[in-house]
């Protein structure tokens, strides 16, 4: 076992020290300290503190939808598969090989570019193979010093702790986490209508290597500030007048506002103005009318529309960067109409529009984080959301620098 140093957990108390004024009422309250989002030191503390604490979401339902199916993924630099196993039943486990640590999915064993369909796991190095449950099934040419049978009894893929919340895939390297669903009653509330579970997955969307700090992302994604501005082009059937704020309590595990359509026919999904997509079956007049934000930090941004939902899994690699994974979810009746195809692939430009937008104003604010001038600004009403995520972060920050917790670091 590793451990943070002394000088780490040093530093990490005095950004912490400085968030003080972050948890004013919102018209007082400061910006979190530029630290937080530019220094090494601090990211590492995170990963410890919360990282490896919180339950990180990583995928859907709908991207392994038969038994045998399978994706991968890294989370702070854990390579998992996420699959269905021969029973049916969702499982995450290390893609880390228990014979001398080779991923399963690197090196000579490309990782898949999407979910793929396997009966076995083989490891490239040496060829050891692993049932869909993590089970050991072979070790070629270890019966020489280890017999077979004995490995098979005391070998396999760890499986990591996971909860499915409404067909989203989570998982926690805590064994002591308190389950996941209670803290997000509210959002599973709202979620019932959708019968989100059983939406279609696309096929996810990477973009690697993105040069801001994840926290960067969720704050972007939660205000409704800048859409008027940065996104006036693109925005317009939502715009920021049209937000809403809900409020946030202690222990709630995410942070959520409604923006409304400008009108019961607007909508975020027409093709070339004459085509609209079937919408989700089953909604209620408000879920009609609205476009729902939603933070589950620290790895989900949930976009709910009247049409599908959008999933932004946000992975980061270091303090200065991220990579964003997003899975677009739709009914199926809407996959069957037979122009779902150029309709989706209008929308993909449509939304790229915006994701350039917000690239180039990500990476700008990263930027002005690292001056020597960076701000501790104030924040406007339309940025209620991001005052919210200081409210979830900073206890946790306080909670586990007091509680020593965020040492350990798995070996």
């Amino acid at each position: 076992m590793t451990r943070l140093s002394a000088a780490v957990r040093e530093h990490a108390a005095e950004v912490v020290a400085a968030m003080d004024d972050c948890l004013l009422p919102l018209a007082d309250a400061a910006i979190l300290p530029g630290a937080a989002y530019t220094s090494e030191d601090f990211f590492a503390f995170e990963v410890e503190a919360l990282f490896r604490r919180e339950w990180l979401c990583v995928g859907h339902v709908g991207q392994v939808p038969e038994a045998g199916r399978f994706f991968t993924i890294t989370v702070v630099g854990e390579p998992l598969i996420v699959v269905r196993d021969a029973a049916g039943v969702v499982r995450v486990l290390s893609a880390v090989c228990q014979h001398r640590g080779h991923p399963i999915f690197d090196g000579l064993g490309t990782p898949p570019e999407d979910v793929c369909a396997a009966t076995r796991f083989t490891c490239p190095y040496h060829h050891w193979v692993y049932g869909l449950g993590g089970e050991l099934l072979a070790a070629p040419q270890m019966h020489a010093t280890t017999p077979v049978a004995h490995l098979k009894e005391e070998v396999r893929l760890p499986e990591v702790r996971s909860e499915v919340f409404h067909g989203m895939i989570f998982v926690t390297f805590d064994d002591d986490a308190a389950p996941l669903a209670p803290s997000l009653a509210a959002l599973g509330a709202d979620l019932e209508a959708y019968r989100s579970e059983d939406l279609v997955a696309m096929p996810p969307i990477d973009r690697v290597d993105l040069p801001w700090n994840w926290k960067v992302h969720h704050e972007n994604a939660l205000e409704p500030y800048h859409t008027s501005y940065v996104h006036a082009d693109v925005h317009g059937e939502a715009p920021a007048e049209l937000a809403r704020f809900l409020p946030f309590a202690p222990g709630q595990g995410m942070i959520w506002h409604p923006t409304y359509l400008v009108s019961e026919d607007a909508s975020l999904n027409t093709f070339s103005g004459q085509v609209e997509l079937p919408a989700i079956d089953g909604l209620d007049a408000d879920q009609r009318r609205r476009i729902m934000f939603s933070s589950v930090p620290p790895t989900l941004f949930l976009i709910q529309s009247p049409t599908m939902l959008d999933m932004s899994l946000i992975l980061p690699q270091a303090a200065g960067s991220v990579t964003v994974r997003r899975i677009n979810l739709y009914p199926r009746a809407a996959v069957e109409h037979p122009a779902f195809d150029a309709i989706y692939a209008e929308q993909r430009e449509k939304k790229g529009l915006a994701v350039e937008q917000d690239r180039a104003t990500a990476s700008a604010v990263q930027r002005g984080y690292g001056s020597s001038f960076a701000p501790r600004g104030r924040l406007a009403a339309l940025e209620e959301t991001v005052h919210q995520l200081h409210e979830w972060l900073v206890p946790r920050y306080r909670a586990a620098l007091e509680a020593g917790r965020p040492v350990a670091v798995r070996s």
